[in-house]
């Protein structure tokens, strides 16, 4: 067998399925593998400078805006609606989605992918499953996530977890046991790239800038006292005066000898340096909103225009996101599923998670009510509020029986209403349209006959006061009131 590697070349390519399904560049055949531990280390820089773990990262979300970047990402996936759907149309198929119905229904499935949504901050979100066997079926009675530090890969890439009883090579995780939600994970990093390890320095150096700040504000934020006194006077006075002067910073009250005087300095070019604090913090904060969000939104327009245009394209970026983490969930969860089936319905095609808009979701919904009203389907209060998100008194319901007593065409599409209507408009279309013509068949002239747009200019000044528009209202005028009398008939007739 000849592999081509281009039109005219082509090199042998050994039928051996030995050599064809073996994996030759692996680390236990490589130079540069190592590791003090029976596991991988981690790959992450800033946690190898610092020589911490993982649980550093956590503390970054006391930041006000990691954490409102953290919280805007996580809202994007979990304000969609999701379903599960058939793997198949056999029999079998059909029975493992009732059962995947059934044990989605018994779980917290909001927590279960909120607890999800935190691999693409540290990388990675081990969820353990407990499973139960219940009614003659293997049920996953609880889905939880567990700290990522916790656990570790081998060279096979193979999850295990540190325990007191193994701090070495970690335990062999038995299958079915845990879901890996991995962020970006590779065979190079199998545990996932951080967002939030290209938050650290941002936040750091953010932290530094308010402390900075801090100090810069109570220094130059208010007057400086001078207090002056007679030359000569003793240090135990001088130290009164300066008691005296700190008292009055807080109270604003002091009082001093007659041979004594207090002055305030203001400083009024201290703005710009306080400005460089506030710029870093800023540059901070756009720094963490691109890790997170892959976007700044109009942080960084600066005043320089084309903010809808900018604001339409980040809204689009970060839609990309959210679908991403979408993705993520939708094959830990399929996972689940498949485990789920492989327990219980074996010989079935396990079901299939799937993500839609809620706007998706509404508008079917409300294109079956539709359907359903109009065979004769009459909906309660109480679904209209479940269904749609409605208050009690964001709606009332008619009578059914009222409604059935309406005119049959009134709400039909083509009554005669609408086609007298479309009737006058299309006649007064055709005589409107010869009014506008010798209306402005003066103006048309001048325009084709002008040699410069000053000439256009002048003529439309002088044509103007001679352009009588008269006729055309008094059209208009007839119309409406046909219109109107018209309306008034057919209402009248029941039509």
């Amino acid at each position: 067998m000849k592999l081509y590697i281009s039109p005219t070349q082509s090199v042998d390519l050994d039928k051996n399925p030995e050599i064809l399904g073996a994996d030759i560049a692996i680390r236990s055949r490589s130079m540069d593998w190592w590791g003090m531990f029976g596991y991988l280390p981690d790959p992450d820089p800033v946690l190898a400078k610092l020589g911490l773990g993982v649980e550093v990262y956590r503390e970054l979300l006391a930041d006000a805006h990691v954490w409102s970047c953290y919280d805007s990402r996580k809202s994007g996936a979990l304000a969609c609606e999701w379903d599960i759907r058939a793997g198949g149309d056999s029999p079998a198929d059909k029975k493992a989605l009732s059962l995947a119905e059934d044990i989605l229904a018994d779980l917290d499935v909001y927590q279960m992918i909120m607890e999800m949504l935190d691999a693409p901050f540290f990388g990675l979100s081990p969820m353990e499953i407990n499973w139960t066997y219940l009614d003659r079926y293997w049920r996953p009675e609880r889905v939880e996530g567990k700290p990522p530090e916790w656990f570790v890969f081998d060279d096979l890439n193979r999850m295990r977890f540190l325990s007191a009883d193994n701090m070495i090579d970690g335990e062999l995780l038995p299958h079915g046991k845990f879901l890996k939600v991995r962020h970006h994970a590779t065979y190079q990093n199998p545990y996932g790239e951080r967002t939030l390890s290209r938050c650290f320095w941002p936040v750091a150096f953010k932290k530094g800038g308010f402390k900075f700040w801090a100090v810069f504000t109570e220094k130059f934020g208010m007057p400086w006292l001078i207090g002056k006194v007679p030359r000569g006077t003793g240090d135990p006075d001088r130290a009164q005066l300066i008691s005296n002067l700190t008292q009055m910073v807080q109270d604003a009250v002091a009082v001093i000898n007659d041979d004594e005087s207090i002055t305030a300095l203001e400083f009024k070019s201290t703005s710009a340096s306080a400005d460089i604090y506030e710029r870093l913090i800023s540059a901070s904060n756009r720094e963490i909103s691109k890790a997170i969000l892959s976007q700044t939104l109009s942080t960084e327009l600066d005043g320089k225009g084309g903010s809808r245009a900018a604001a339409q394209t980040h809204l689009e970026v970060r839609n990309d996101i959210v679908e991403k983490d979408k993705r993520m969930v939708r094959a830990a969860m399929n996972q689940l599923l498949a485990w789920s089936t492989e327990l219980n319905v074996p010989e079935a095609n396990p079901p299939e998670f799937a993500w839609f808009e809620e706007d998706d979701v509404q508008q079917d919904r409300a294109k079956r009510d539709t359907e359903l009203t109009n065979q004769g389907v009459r909906f309660t209060a109480g679904y209209y509020q479940r269904a749609y998100n409605l208050e009690e008194d964001d709606f009332t319901l008619d009578d059914p029986d009222a409604s059935e007593t309406l005119p049959d065409g009134l709400f039909a599409e083509g009554t005669k209403l609408t086609d007298t209507a479309d009737r006058l408009a299309d006649r007064m279309d055709e005589d409107a349209a010869e009014l506008m013509h010798d209306l402005m068949d003066p103006a048309r002239n001048l325009v084709m006959t002008a040699s410069s747009l000053e000439e256009i200019r002048d003529g439309l000044i002088d044509l103007f006061p001679h352009m009588d528009a008269s006729d055309l209202g008094t059209l208009m005028q007839q119309a409406m009131t046909v219109a109107e009398l018209a309306g008034r008939s057919e209402v009248a007739d029941g039509e």
